[in-house]
């Protein structure tokens, strides 16, 4: 047992007892990890807003290599991003970052490329205008996606490095777009728009906290569909972003995105694929 120190991101929490939280923090140095803050839902709490979901901090705590839980020690705030969001729409979008590291990140592997891609993501959600939120949720599923290993291919047939089809067909399986002849041979295949191929090839090449900057990102709905299909073929524990489930409760007239209106895209011909 060591008392290390981590800069971290607060995922979720867990009530544990009757004064005392478990954290779940992202942290760049130990990975995913799990931290019980003993007391820490007594009033006034001795760690204050460093608990929070979406809060980035400092946590000193003793890591035990064979254990799933470790004692939280101190917590100091660096960043208290949920305090900064005030629209329902942005704390979506912001959450569903949160949910995205947690459905797709298992075990204590440190990774801070990935840390650093959550934390901008995280602070362009507080600026970022309101209508290129989903472009910027979309290019943080991509960029976490390509950091693990699942990059989208889109320069050439994904199955056989062959010239593409001019349909545009993309395979959630396959993991990219496809020529005519193997796409004949692989259902569930989607034929994408041009705009929603543009949109996607720009936000899988753009920094992330650049993406709020591009309102010509069209068919983000289309676009979001197609990814998270995506994700479910190759990440077993993603079963798409219920964060962003809220915004369809909302009435028309408040929502300033497609991404409460994002279905999942129709596939060009039947078949049952099969998850990697």
């Amino acid at each position: 047992m060591a008392l290390v120190s981590s800069e971290g991101i607060v995922l979720k929490t867990h009530a544990l007892g009757e004064t005392s939280r478990i954290a779940v923090v992202y942290t760049r140095e130990h990975g995913l990890v799990k931290l019980v803050a003993k007391g820490a839902r007594k009033t006034p709490s001795r760690f204050g807003f460093a608990l929070e979901p979406l809060t980035r901090g400092r946590y000193v705590y003793y890591l035990k290599t064979d254990r799933d839980l470790h004692l939280l020690s101190q917590a100091d705030t660096i960043a208290p991003t949920g305090s900064r969001i005030q629209e329902l729409e942005r704390l979506a979008h912001a959450e569903a970052a949160l949910e995205l590291i947690d459905r797709l990140v298992w075990g204590e592997e440190p990774h801070a490329e990935l840390f650093d891609l959550l934390a901008a993501a995280l602070e362009a959600v507080t600026v970022a205008p309101a209508a290129s939120l989903p472009a910027l949720t979309i290019a943080f599923e991509l960029q976490v996606a390509s950091l693990l290993g699942y990059r989208p291919r889109l320069d050439a047939c994904a199955e056989c490095g062959g010239a593409l089809s001019q349909r545009r067909l993309f395979s959630p399986a396959r993991g990219g777009l496809l020529c005519d002849r193997c796409a004949g041979e692989e259902p569930g295949t989607v034929a994408l728009s041009a705009d929603a191929l543009a949109g996607l090839s720009l936000l899988l090449t753009r920094p992330v906290g650049e993406a709020g900057e591009y309102f010509e990102v069209r068919r983000a709905g289309e676009i979001l569909g197609v990814v998270e299909a995506f994700l479910k073929y190759h990440f077993q524990r993603f079963k798409g972003l219920r964060s962003l489930e809220l915004l369809r409760a909302l009435p028309p007239e408040r929502r300033s995105d497609e991404t409460s209106s994002a279905k999942p895209p129709a596939p060009r011909n039947e078949g049952t694929p099969c998850a990697t």
